[in-house]
């Protein structure tokens, strides 16, 4: 029986993974998975049933896959049948497979896509070979380094593509299906993602987490709506919470904004301790995926969400910005490091079940926030910190 593996070669797109492994579960399993991250510093972690393979990033893509043909990338797994996909190329069909190894019983070459732009060319986002190709296979460079020689390797050598090298051996390449009903689909091809994208996530969902922002509020207007209802990322739940009663229509106010995501609270005594009762409190009632602790005149940019959640790995137990205004810094930028005094609580998200499992002890202390983060920090790591790339947030 033939061996067949299927490759999702991945840089730095943690969120892509995610959404394969999301379907993965969900596929029926003719082949093994093998997972290659051309590392950029970010460690993920698998099922046992899937094959996790680190290398350094030179090359991109085809430099992996040059890696794998001539046998010197260590840990991959013995192959007969190959169907190579970056991950940025999701599955039309929970069978998205068989068409290849089905084409693969009859020549030795099959793809997602023959391509006529700039010349005619196997689109190297999907496709799958024989090992039989890869011992044929020439490499103008050895070992490609450049986004140059990965395009050589594709389309633009003058004698020796990959398309020209299998035809020019007998080989014919053989596109296993129309681009409108392909099994495989290239989110990065402009042209067809109007087209596809929601035929995708109606057969496999998407898979969108629910970020938790809690809030401590003290009589002035909530701005951190606003903020909240520009995200890109629309799953997030704000729970408002006010420092004992209030008498100056807050309620009423937030009603108005009619918004479901928006839950308003009052507490029936005042606690004068910064909100850190109610952020200890709500921490473990609140449901989620994720959680913010901010505040309620803070802004969070528009990609806040977004940004933060892609930057989870599957070991990560929280993201932060890497810097911030302050308005006790006349409003300068500031650079964020997980150190007392670096580092605001609204710029961190957090994995609500780490966040409940630590707890938020302190509630006396002005430095509340830095003691619940040196709490997780001791539980799970400081590297269990990633540092997100941008300016996200304004405490103002």
């Amino acid at each position: 029986m033939s061996k067949n593996i299927i490759v999702i070669v991945v840089y730095n797109r943690p969120q892509n993974i995610r959404h394969w492994l999301h379907c993965w579960e969900q596929c029926n399993k003719t082949a093994t998975l093998v997972v290659i991250h051309n590392d950029n510093g970010d460690v993920y972690d698998f099922p046992d049933d899937i094959i996790y393979i680190k290398r350094q990033n030179i090359g991109f893509d085809i430099g992996a896959f040059q890696d794998v043909c001539l046998n010197r990338l260590h840990g991959f797994p013995e192959w007969d049948n190959l169907l190579w996909v970056t991950d940025d190329t999701f599955p039309m069909s929970k069978d998205f497979p068989t068409p290849f190894w089905d084409a693969l019983k009859v020549t030795d070459v099959a793809c997602m896509s023959v391509s006529h732009y700039v010349r005619r060319h196997i689109r190297t986002t999907g496709f799958a070979i024989t090992r039989k190709v890869a011992e044929l296979l020439q490499w103008d460079a050895d070992p490609i380094t450049t986004k140059e020689d990965c395009y050589q390797f594709e389309h633009r050598s003058k004698t020796n593509t990959f398309l020209e090298q299998v035809e020019n051996s007998g080989i014919k390449a053989i596109q296993v299906a129309p681009n409108e009903t392909s099994p495989l689909f290239d989110t990065e091809y402009t042209r067809r993602i109007k087209m596809r994208l929601q035929e995708h996530y109606d057969l496999f969902g998407k898979h969108e987490p629910l970020v938790v922002f809690i809030c401590p509020a003290y009589n002035d207007y909530p701005y951190i709506i606003h903020s909240l209802q520009q995200q890109t990322h629309k799953n997030w739940e704000l729970h408002l919470v006010h420092d004992g009663p209030n008498n100056t229509g807050l309620k009423k106010q937030v009603e108005l904004i009619n918004d479901i995501r928006v839950n308003y609270y009052e507490t029936k005594t005042r606690s004068e301790n910064w909100g850190h009762s109610i952020r200890s409190e709500w921490l473990q009632k609140v449901v989620g995926d994720y959680v913010v602790i901010t505040n309620q005149d803070n802004y969070h940019a528009p990609v806040f969400i977004e940004y933060m959640v892609n930057g989870f790995t599957p070991g990560a137990v929280a993201t932060y910005c890497s810097d911030m205004v302050h308005s006790y810094k006349a409003w300068q930028i500031i650079p964020c490091s997980m150190r007392r005094g670096y580092v605001d609580c609204a710029g961190v998200m957090i994995r609500l079940s780490s966040a409940k499992e630590v707890g938020w002890h302190d509630v006396t202390s002005h430095s509340a926030d830095w003691f619940f983060f040196e709490a997780i920090i001791k539980r799970f790591g400081i590297n269990s910190f990633i540092k997100v790339k941008g300016c996200l947030l304004s405490h103002n």
